[in-house]
């Protein structure tokens, strides 16, 4: 079936006229001396909206480094104003 079909593309586009269908008429054609301008083409000032990333999950590596870096936190001085108290102990 896909033989066949190619075969049938094949025939179509050997058949098809490449010259007259790329070719525009001469009423379209512009005057290049006339239309070029030296100045460049403006690009736009502004930027794609990538959306809202206020909201957006950090990436692995940045959630990696701020767990480290919590931890150090953690482990270098308690916090201030809380009381510690040891864990209770069960008597029988």
């Amino acid at each position: 079936m896909y033989k066949l079909f190619l075969l049938l593309l094949l025939i179509v586009l050997t058949l098809a006229e490449p010259g007259s269908a790329a070719a525009e008429p001469a009423a379209f054609v512009p005057a290049t001396e006339a239309t070029v301008d030296a100045r460049p083409v403006p690009r736009p000032n502004y930027k794609r909206y990538k959306g809202r990333k206020k909201h957006r999950k950090p990436g692995f590596f940045k959630r990696w480094a701020a767990r480290r870096k919590a931890k150090r936190k953690q482990k270098v001085a308690p916090r201030k104003g809380v009381i510690t108290v040891d864990p209770p102990t069960r008597t029988q």
